[in-house]
């Protein structure tokens, strides 16, 4: 870059130097007569049209007698024939924005829609964009015939609540977008040797008079399927409620089955242990048992009459607590 630099500076300078030289001729021809003012005239001017310089940004296509002579030019400084032998047009390489403006539409449906977008481009070929096209006016013109055309083809094969939706389910914007560079892409390429690098849709909206109906009716079919999510989420309520009961009776039979067979299994171990102890001690169990049974029909107001020999004074008149 800094060769090119210098190569372009030096140019510039022997530029000013002969611009310096011609503005100085009119001194020296007093001496001279008109023919040979002119020639020297005219020869400054073949020079001066003869060398050209080419940005970094740029590339350059030279054409003689309109016919393109390849190859193309990288930023430099350049020597040609002059005008009208031979002309250079410079072609520059970098990316370019193009907006397009708001263009009313017919989608599907037959419905009238508003959309407007943009689109990133740059020139790859520089020979086929000068041959096709030759200025970036002219490639703005063509690109955006191309954009419009791609956008109604797309636009009106899609119905608009595809993206204006009544509902909750509607397309993104970004896949029309792609749809639409997938067309344009390849004639721009193959045409005007440009590559359209992105597509996008800026706005999709629609036209003012048809707005505020719109808006109702969206409104109002909001409204229906808030009503329908709400019905169906009470629905899922009682569901889930009935649900949940039935499994709470159900873990409380299970919980109710375990807790019965553990009772009666703990009860007759019980048994089983009173038996061995009654077995091993048969006098002490007889007395905890007798005693058991004071403890249940008598306290401080109870009165007693028992016959000598019953089982329940044998105890209580008895001097000896039977060992264990």
């Amino acid at each position: 870059m800094s060769k090119v630099r210098n190569v372009i500076r030096k140019a510039d300078q022997a530029l000013d130097k002969l611009r310096h030289g011609i503005g100085k001729l009119p001194q020296g021809m007093k001496k001279m007569g008109a023919g040979g003012t002119i020639s020297l005239l005219l020869l400054a001017a073949m020079v001066y049209d003869g060398i050209y310089v080419i940005d970094e940004a740029q590339q350059g296509v030279l054409t003689h007698f309109g016919k393109i002579y390849p190859p193309v030019r990288q930023p430099g400084l350049h020597i040609k024939f002059p005008w009208p032998i031979s002309r250079i047009y410079k072609v520059d390489r970098r990316v370019h924005n193009l907006t397009s403006p708001a263009q009313e539409l017919i989608t599907e449906d037959q419905k009238n829609v508003l959309v407007n977008g943009y689109m990133l481009w740059r020139v790859t070929d520089p020979i086929r964009y000068v041959e096709a096209i030759r200025t970036e006016g002219n490639a703005v013109a063509r690109l955006e015939d191309l954009y419009l055309s791609g956008t109604g083809i797309v636009v009106s094969n899609k119905a608009r609540d595809a993206f204006v939706s009544l509902g909750l389910e509607h397309e993104d914007l970004s896949t029309a977008a792609q749809e639409i560079l997938d067309r344009i892409k390849p004639i721009a390429q193959a045409e005007y040797g440009i590559d359209v690098m992105k597509v996008g849709i800026i706005e999709y909206t629609l036209p003012p008079e048809n707005r505020a109906s719109v808006i109702e009716r969206m409104i109002a079919e909001r409204g229906r399927i808030a009503a329908r999510y709400r019905s169906e989420g009470e629905e899922q309520a009682i569901r889930v409620e009935a649900l949940a009961i039935s499994e709470h009776e159900k873990i409380m039979a299970t919980s109710h089955a375990q807790a019965t067979t553990i009772l009666g299994e703990a009860e007759a171990e019980a048994m089983r242990v009173l038996g061995e102890a009654y077995e091993k001690h048969p006098e002490f169990y007889r007395f905890v048992r007798a005693l058991d049974s004071y403890d249940s029909i008598i306290d401080k107001n109870t009165t007693l009459l028992l016959p000598a020999d019953s089982e329940l004074f044998k105890y209580l008149d008895s001097q000896e607590i039977p060992a264990r």
